[in-house]
């Protein structure tokens, strides 16, 4: 590639796949200069020289990596496949993501928390395809580690090319074929049994999985058509582990993995690029949630598959245009779930806890649930200059995109699931679930609208323009405008959102003595997310395969009140439990329910889809303010540090409000049948998320043998809306639900919100201990530390209306009669919701790498051999502060000094509730439940293979 700068000695060079560079300078009468330049994916790399005059042309070269760190206003960090093969981590794209700065692995199972965002607003790229999943918004596995070729993470002052994001992005680039051939052959190892125990770990398995990598690439055509293909395969075995009663079980997980890619240029300024990948997965021992027993693990397939055409042309020196489409599929959990069965497949749970015992979560034998997407882009790009004024890099496009779902969400095989308060485990760890009274709930969600069920299609039309103004040597600024248009569909049919935000994307960059030493930089943006399409947001108020849910007080003969010693098994307890039901007027048939739900015995609370829960205004999208300020400083040649202070604060989250008197007929008889849930974007004087942090990152090549890198984040993210589970993806808060019945002092108190990590720090380096014609050998040391996530104890207190049969009343509440069915409980903080805090983490990673190389017929081939020490030091830490905020209640629970032993009640607008008297901490509040609630122990691994 080769170009002229123009009078202001200005230059683009576009669509550079990522890699090193040569650039060489050349003017007639000065002296020929080379500079090496890295070139990392979604960033501009800035190359200047001064010429020197010369009266014969010598040949400078100068050589830097620091590119991986970006000094312009945008805050991005890429790390490449050499440096996070030679580190012991797992050398996927979420490891990369975790090794930069501003961001914490604290979001619901442990996905990455991006500048305080919800873990399911951040945007993931391959290769330019949308790879987030539908719902909880994760970072699907359509990759293969070993065609990586690096990844880059964008965390703020992003440019307005991007959106549907509130946290950051992510982009992976996968190598491509070139004039030469090339490939790899990577095995890898692990054994259950080489990971260290914890301090609740069972029995290990002692079987060595591996897991085999191979890529090729190359030219089918030289400088015109290249190939690039990879595969992987994985059998893994090891032993899971339930929650409390710590039975050890086998799972197996067999994946395999495809890649292809094929490239063809049929003239140098003109390429097409077509991409196919797709996943096979199977797992046996597979679980939802927080199990107790093994009659909850089922069997499950995943298969994924995505394919995309990109179209680069470069039509003059300064014009550049772009146009791609992709589409993903995602077929999940085939085969998961409970058999269609009243007893057998009636999924139990511990109401207190939420652990699920009995019978798988979902369906195993119902339809599939399909998570699609489409994404089409067309960009161009003109860069002009102006005599005086600078040159402008202006970027224009457009970018649609479609989030495409089915699914009918059975919660069960039967539909049903029973909540017992209290639950009696024996010393073979047999469950008996205790029944009696108000305290068990019979929880009925059975789909309906079958008949019209249909895919969601919510889809976000964008336009932008973006313009990187460099007006001379130190000043530079970007200005950029997103339209995000939100038009979406539920699976019923029926139109939920037509929303339009405009997103500007303003910074700026000062170069103290333009030489790039010494750059200052701020920003501002606003980010808009994409509507969240899930059956708790977007699709909350479908009629269409939708769940209606009906609860119910047990109203039937107390069952294993007496246990011990008098136990039934949970067969013949759900056996009586349903005798009653089903005598007193309940139904397995929905369309009887729908047509007279007062009919349900004991009902306190229903949800009909298109009745109970509506949507009545547009759901608007989710966004956040972000103000930064930075500076980036280089250390000569070999170094470079950046220190930024970011802050975001967030607006229009999802939320849900009841007003009194909004009530729903389903028989048009006059008699209401309970009250209406309008979903919306409420609340947001009462709900508050923001984020603050300082961050400090660096690089730095001590020798030619020697780099350092690392950073560190001191953050905080405040608020009271957490607004996303591990189960369930985005939730909407409900500040504004049965106000009457709640204060937000107690209801939805500010604090440090479980995402919260205040201090990050993780700092690496890489010696090359021995590098020469054949061997080398590397050892790297990576070294972490984590503060603990904030927790509080947190319960349900039950409301007058809920309080039944000996419960305590907690509160006088006006307005009830108002309520058609007030709520039977409300949420209670009762300390701070970061009062208690999980163990701080400090992790010493370690690995060795070891290569032989030599030359066949002028080719170079490399055998390698890679072990690693994942935590040396074998040090625990309690990591997971989700499934322990639970202490006793007033309903009659011990208290140390309340009256009798019992814990008195109280009311929550007048008084404030005293430990030990109106409630008390259960003696596993805080506690581990099994050894996945720990931070890994030591644990081995190695890998072996070879390179051409």
């Amino acid at each position: 590639r080769s170009t002229e700068t123009n009078t202001n000695g200005d230059y683009k060079l576009a669509f550079l796949p990522p890699g090193e560079y040569n650039v060489t300078y050349e003017l007639d009468g000065f002296a020929t200069s080379v500079r090496k330049v890295k070139i990392s994916a979604a960033q501009t790399s800035i190359s200047d020289i001064t010429m020197e005059l010369a009266e014969v042309a010598e040949e400078i070269v100068v050589t830097s990596n620091l590119g991986t760190i970006s000094e312009t206003n945008t805050v991005a960090t890429t790390t490449t496949k050499d440096e996070l093969e030679k580190l012991a981590v797992s050398r996927t794209p979420l490891q990369a993501i975790n090794l930069a700065p501003g961001v914490a692995d604290t979001g619901p199972s442990t996905e990455p928390v991006i500048h305080g965002g919800f873990s399911y607003e951040n945007l993931y790229l391959v290769n330019g395809v949308v790879v987030n999943e539908n719902i909880r918004g994760q970072f699907l596995p359509l990759f293969i580690e070993d065609a990586i070729q690096e990844t880059t993470t964008t965390t703020a002052g992003v440019s307005a090319e991007y959106g549907r994001f509130t946290g950051g992005v992510v982009n992976v680039i996968t190598k491509s074929g070139g004039n030469e051939l090339s490939g790899s052959v990577r095995v890898n190892y692990t054994n259950d049994d080489w990971v260290s125990q914890t301090p609740l770990s069972g029995e290990r398995l002692d079987d060595v999985s591996h897991e085999e990598e191979a890529t090729l690439g190359g030219p089918f055509w030289k400088d015109r058509i290249w190939f690039f293909g990879a595969a992987r395969q994985r059998e893994t075995a090891d032993t899971g582990q339930t929650a409390l009663t710590l039975i050890t079980f086998p799972r197996s997980d067999t994946e395999d993995r495809l890649e292809g890619k094929l490239t063809i240029s049929p003239h140098p300024s003109h390429n097409l690029i077509g991409s196919y990948l797709e996943i096979e997965r199977t797992r046996s021992g597979s679980t939802f949630g927080s199990v107790l027993d093994l009659r909850s693990l089922n069997n499950r397939t995943d298969p994924q598959e995505i394919k995309s055409g990109n179209y680069t042309g470069i039509i003059t020196s300064n014009f550049f245009v772009e146009a791609q489409y992709s589409e993903r599929f995602y077929e999940i959990a085939t085969g998961f779930g409970g058999p269609p069965d009243l007893i057998q497949g009636t999924m139990m749970r511990h109401r207190p806890t939420g652990r699920r015992f009995w019978s798988s979560t979902f369906c195993g034998s119902c339809e599939p649930e399909i998570r699609n997407n489409e994404n089409t882009l067309a960009k161009g790009s003109y860069f002009l200059t102006t005599e005086g004024a600078g040159s402008h890099d202006l970027v224009f496009g457009y970018d649609t995109f479609s989030d495409i779902r089915f699914s009918v969400n059975h919660q069960s095989g039967s539909d049903f699931q029973v909540w017992a308060e209290e639950i009696f485990i024996d010393g073979s760890n047999n469950i008996f679930p205790i029944f009696a009274g108000s305290r068990t709930w019979i929880v009925w969600w059975p789909p309906v609208g079958l008949d019209i069920a249909r895919n969601t299609d919510f889809a976000t039309n964008s336009f932008y323009v973006n313009d990187s103004w460099q007006l001379n040597d130190k000043w530079s600024f970007n200005i950029g405008v997103r339209y995000d248009e939100n038009d979406g569909r539920d699976s019923s049919g029926a139109l939920i959102t037509d929303d339009t935000k405009f997103s500007p994307r303003l910074g700026m960059s000062y170069d103290t003595k333009g030489d790039g030493d010494l750059v200052v930089n701020a920003s501002f943006g606003t980010y808009v997310a994409a509507i969240a399409n899930s059956g708790n947001v977007a699709d909350g108020a479908s009629t269409g395969g939708a769940l209606a849910g009906f609860f119910s007080f047990y109203g039937g003969p107390p069952v294993n009140t007496g246990c011990p010693p008098a136990c039934v098994g949970t067969d013949a307890a759900l056996q009586t439990l349903f005798n009653w039901y089903l005598g007193a007027g309940g139904t397995t048939d929905v369309n009887q329910a729908l047509a007279n739900p007062g009919a349900i015995p004991n009902l306190f609370y229903s949800s009909i889809p298109g009745a109970s829960v509506v949507v009545r205004q547009s759901l608007k999208s989710p966004s956040a303010d972000e103000f930064t300020v930075g500076m980036a400083k280089r250390l000569g040649d070999k170094g470079l540090v950046r220190l930024d202070l970011v802050y975001r604060d967030w607006t229009d989250f999802y939320s849900e409000r009841n007003t009194p008197g909004d009530t729903f007929d389903v028989n048009n008889d006059g008699i209401p049948d309970g009250d209406v849930t309008e979903l919306g974007n409420f609340g947001n004087q009462q709900l508050s998320r923001e984020y603050a942090g300082i961050e400090l990152q660096g690089r730095y090549r001590l020798t030619d043998r020697f780099t350092l890198a690392g950073n560190y984040t001191l953050s905080r993210l405040e608020g009271n809306i957490v607004g996303e589970t591990g189960g369930s993806g985005p939730v909407p808060s409900s500040p504004l639900s049965y106000r009457e019945f709640g204060e937000g002092r107690w209801n939805f108190p500010v604090g440090d919100l479980v995402g919260d990590q205040r201090h990050k720090l993780r700092v690496w380096g890489i010696y090359d201990l021995v590098d020469n014609k054949h061997h080398n050998l590397s050892v790297s040391l990576l070294q972490n530390f984590f503060s603990g996530q904030p927790y509080g104890a947190v319960e349900d207190v039950c409301t007058e209306a809920g309080c039944l049969t000996g419960d305590h009343v907690f509160a006088t509440v006006p307005q009830v009669s108002d309520y058609v069915q007030p709520p039977a409980a409300q949420t209670y903080f009762y300390t701070a919701r970061d009062a208690f805090h999980t163990d701080d983490v400090t992790r010493t990673d370690v690995a060795l790498n070891y290569s032989f190389r030599w030359n066949i017929r002028s080719r170079s081939v490399e055998i390698f051999v890679q072990p690693e020490v994942i935590n040396v030091f074998d040090e625990d830490a309690f990591i997971d502060p989700f499934q322990n905020d639970i202490n006793t209640f007033a309903n009659g629970g011990a208290c140390a000094s309340g009256a009798g032993g019992l814990c008195e009640d109280f009311n929550a607008f007048t008084q404030t509730p005293v430990e030990g008297v109106h409630w008390q901490k259960r003696s596993d509040f805080g506690q581990p439940e099994n050894e996945n609630d720990f931070q890994q122990p030591r644990t081995y691994r190695f890998s072996v293979g070879f390179r051409f």
